[in-house]
């Protein structure tokens, strides 16, 4: 099979071939992607005393990006939803340096080594058009402009009125065109969805570090502080506590020390997600009911403490099992 080298050196790369693989135009070409001091972000406050000084609250956005990094690649690469499955080796393949430039405030991080080693991670795992898809879905979300710029007018839209919220941020018809690419590209993969949601939080706290600053300015998009203190205010999605009791198929069992970890199904809405329970927190019968289960592929009625965040599960305990009638067994499905 053929290689075909994508070489990204920038936002227009990126969205010319998300655009060939969405259309696939790079069918039957195997493909391997190289990022060319591309994705970065650059993070800038103004103001006086901001020469050579870096904030608490800055230094709290640059930690709320390598929590989406890590959330992103525990996605990607083990679906899960979160970053506790990460190992600390992977926890340090893909930690960022900030730079910090001499005589400013100035703050860069640069990103395309993370979304090369998130490439390699998966590349085996998926067709090349959807590889493509997928890499640089996320190199997009995580510090494309146009994905902040997107923030800032969804934000907006929460503004009362003595702010414009189409003169905080306005986007050409190329942008317009450029955000239906990447919708296009999150219909195709839920992951993207999810990790931009990430990353907004990451952008969320960004703007939210104006402080007392006369203006921040991410990736050259700038803001007064009037203007970043208002999209700062505006609501950030929290977890809510709920109940998933229900009936599930167990597609995968890993018994992991002090810890059970299960792929589950929902028998009716057909959603998937990974549960888990201490190892000494279940009953005997009720551990021989998810083994039986796990390997006659059959229902099993499981009572769940779970958290919710955008419409995902993102931690979920299991603290019940009851054996549910036999049903017809069901296709093994892979995580």
């Amino acid at each position: 099979m053929a290689q075909r080298v994508l070489k990204i050196k920038n936002e227009d790369d990126a969205f010319r071939y998300l655009e060939q693989a969405l259309t696939q135009e790079l069918n039957g070409d195997g493909v391997s992607i190289h990022f060319d001091n591309w994705p970065s972000i650059s993070l800038k406050l103004e103001g006086p005393g901001y020469d050579s000084t870096i904030t608490s609250e800055m230094a709290g956005s640059l930690v709320e990006l390598q929590l989406a990094l890590n959330r992103t690649f525990a996605r990607v690469v083990h679906d899960a939803p979160n970053a506790r499955s990460l190992t600390a080796e992977e926890k340090k393949v893909i930690q960022f340096k900030a730079k910090v430039e001499k005589g400013s405030s100035l703050v860069t991080v640069e990103l395309g080594d993370i979304a090369q080693k998130i490439g390699i991670a998966i590349t085996n795992k998926m067709t090349p058009e959807m590889l493509t898809i997928t890499i640089l879905g996320l190199a997009i979300a995580a510090g494309a402009t146009i994905s902040y710029k997107a923030f800032l007018k969804h934000r907006g839209e929460f503004l009362d009125s003595e702010i414009d919220a189409n003169k905080l941020v306005s986007l050409s018809q190329e942008e317009t065109k450029r955000l239906e690419i990447f919708a296009e590209a999150m219909s195709k993969n839920s992951v993207l969805k999810h990790a931009n949601n990430d990353f907004d939080v990451a952008r969320h706290e960004m703007v939210k570090s104006v402080s007392d600053a006369t203006s921040i300015s991410v990736n050259n998009v700038k803001l007064n502080s009037r203007d970043a203190k208002a999209i700062a205010a505006t609501p950030r999605t929290s977890s809510t506590q709920i109940q998933a009791n229900g009936n599930y198929y167990i597609r995968e069992i890993k018994w992991l020390t002090n810890e059970v970890l299960l792929t589950l199904e929902d028998v009716g809405t057909k959603r998937t997600f990974k549960a888990s329970f201490a190892d000494a927190s279940l009953k005997h019968d009720e551990l021989a009911v998810i083994k039986e289960r796990e390997w006659s592929r059959g229902v099993v009625y499981l009572s769940i403490n779970a958290t919710e965040l955008r419409g995902e599960i993102t931690t979920a305990t299991i603290v019940s099992v009851t054996a549910q009638p036999d049903e017809p067994s069901q296709p093994h499905e892979s995580s």
